[in-house]
């Protein structure tokens, strides 16, 4: 990523290397995976890539093992390697809309195999899996609570640094308000509660936590 789609200028320097992750969860004898990364759609971003079935492989997973698939949106980088998982439910939050042709492609595919599922806010999408709104980014963007002590924030911080600096992070927020206010207000949350988070472009889990009369991530 570009450094200036980070931050101010001076904030960051050339082309920042910014991962793309899911989150495979198993337990109660299903296999779920939080977003699906960009698949056949990564050659859409300048450098990208993507190998969602060797990094499946490495857990010891296969693509038939996958159950369902929770996306936290419908941009193409969370939603396009849905189309390499062949038997997986896809479920997404009800008033979740596309960014662009790639995911209004992935949507036309998993809708014709009979895979796509809208579920409302506060469902459970798998036993301990709860979709939850975090209104701004895009339409129907949401965090996942996984059990009570872990959060998945998505794309409500692209960096770390963007904990301490709420405002550098608007670059690719649909609502910049309401995206700034959702942000605000769920990295509070999370700093109160403790809890373990993990974020879709952050390589690792980590901790929201007070510093300087701010908060900050804090890597485990």
């Amino acid at each position: 990523m570009e450094a200036h789609l980070l931050g101010p200028e001076g904030a960051f320097e050339g082309t920042v290397e910014v991962p793309s992750n899911v989150m495979l969860l198993r337990g109660h004898d299903v296999t779920v995976l939080i977003d699906a990364g960009s698949g056949s759609f990564a050659v859409d971003w300048p450098g990208g890539r993507a190998d969602l079935l060797g990094a499946l492989a490495q857990a010891d997973c296969a693509a038939e093992d996958v159950d369902v698939v929770v996306l936290t949106h419908l941009d193409f980088d969370h939603c396009g390697g849905t189309t390499l998982l062949p038997r997986a439910r896809v479920l997404v939050a009800a008033g979740a809309k596309p960014s662009g042709t790639a995911g209004e492609r992935v949507l036309d595919q998993l809708r014709a195999e009979r895979r796509l599922e809208w579920i409302e806010e506060r469902a459970q999408a798998a036993p301990g899996v709860v979709m939850r709104a975090a209104p701004g980014h895009r339409a129907g963007h949401s965090v996942i609570e996984v059990g009570d002590g872990l959060v998945h924030l998505a794309d409500v911080v692209h960096h770390p640094l963007h904990v301490e600096h709420l405002d550098w992070d608007r670059e690719f927020d649909s609502d910049v308000e309401l995206a700034a206010a959702t942000r605000a207000g769920l990295l509070e949350e999370m700093a109160e509660r403790g809890v373990t988070v993990t974020a879709s472009h952050i390589a690792a889990p980590g901790r929201i936590v007070r510093h300087a009369g701010g908060l900050r991530w804090r890597h485990l």
